[in-house]
């Protein structure tokens, strides 16, 4: 009879001063690059680029060559960004200028709606109800609804540049992570020689779970995005509103933001709907939140598999760290940056803290 046997767990010695020196030397690295943040985030843009691109690339080699491979994918790629260049981009800015050129709308809208509500309890609890800061509702709502709009229409400038900024950060990241996808080989020997050879082992799995996790979920993530932004898209085109394309974008793009994302694509929602009708507005709102939670409760399951494998609480913690640390590229980038640690808790710190080392470890 064959009895199971508990793997066998080897003792490693950890030399104190080499421990320091790798954590000053890990120090001196996040200070030179916190001077570079641009460079940062045209590598880091890449890098997931790269790491979406290659699954695909990786099932096409099987009929054909890498370089081929390569090449078609980012021909399709290409082709994709001049349709949403010339189609998608001009209405989507037609149907944004249009937003803004009703800004009037809102502040007249609210000003009727908060007059009918004053109204309201002035005749069925009277005046007194309220206490004096609230008599003149109208009156300071339209004061700060027009003091937003203006705050809007002053930053949109700044949104322009921000965008413009965005769009050259990933036109350099395109053409780097096709540097990094043609010369994959030469940067995984390059990133192995930096560990002894008793480490090679432990290195290969760090940079196998690393390629499964993080791109699994730039895939999922993509069609995640592209599902809940073209059905969004499609419904509300159904129901007839007039700013169907740009809720549509704005959905699937918000979508790739976690739990934040939906919550700012409702109030776009409300406040495009609201310029046809209030009718259209709660419509608006279900549509996006019907079509959001089907992603979330029957696709994510199914598309995201197991290849990042982080807990909720986990995922709720790496957003907030990371949108109050780097902002918006730190909501985004949060799962997979909590993907990354997972592994490198399981495959290096782990052991390094124990000072035990399974031979094996589970992938």
């Amino acid at each position: 009879m064959n009895e199971t046997r508990a793997p066998e767990v080897v003792e490693t010695r950890r030399s104190p001063w080499r421990t320091i020196v790798i954590l000053v030397v890990l120090a001196v690295l996040v200070y030179f690059l916190t001077l570079i943040p641009r460079t940062v985030e045209v590598f880091i843009v890449a890098t997931l680029i790269a790491y979406g691109i290659n699954p695909i690339v990786r099932r096409l080699v099987r009929r054909m060559p890498r370089p081929v491979a390569i090449g078609l994918v980012y021909a399709v790629l290409v082709a994709v960004v001049i349709v949403a260049i010339v189609v998608i981009i001009p209405d989507t800015v037609n149907q944004l200028q249009v937003f803004f050129s009703n800004g009037g709308t809102y502040v007249s809208g609210a000003q009727n709606m908060l007059t009918a509500l004053q109204h309201y309890i002035d005749q069925h609890f009277g005046s007194k109800v309220l206490p004096p800061q609230f008599l003149d509702i109208e009156g300071r709502a339209a004061t700060e609804i027009a003091t937003l709009l203006n705050g809007a229409l002053a930053g949109l400038g700044n949104l322009v540049f921000g965008i413009a900024n965005m769009l050259v950060i990933g036109i350099t990241a395109v053409v780097l992570s096709y540097f990094f996808l043609s010369h994959s080989d030469e940067i995984r020997d390059s990133f192995y020689s930096l560990f002894p050879e008793r480490a090679q082992d432990t290195a290969h799995l760090f940079a196998r779970e690393v390629s499964h996790a993080v791109g699994g979920f730039i895939v999922a993530q993509l069609v995640l995005c592209a599902f809940t932004g073209v059905a969004t898209f499609v419904v509300l085109l159904i129901i007839r509103s007039d700013y169907a394309l740009l809720l549509g974008v704005i959905t699937g793009i918000l979508y790739a933001v976690p739990y934040l994302g939906i919550m700012v694509a409702l109030v776009c929602g409300v406040l495009l709907g609201a310029i046809q009708s209030w009718p259209m507005a709660i419509g608006t709102v279900v549509v996006i939140f019907i079509i959001t939670r089907i992603a979330d409760i029957v696709l994510v399951p199914k598309v995201m598999a197991e290849s990042v494998g982080v807990s909720p609480m986990a995922i709720i913690f790496a957003v907030f760290a990371g949108g109050e640390l780097f902002g918006l590229w730190g909501l985004v980038l949060a799962i997979p940056a909590a993907a990354i640690f997972k592994v490198a808790w399981r495959v290096w710190l782990h052991p390094w803290l124990t000072g035990r080392q399974h031979p094996t470890i589970k992938t």
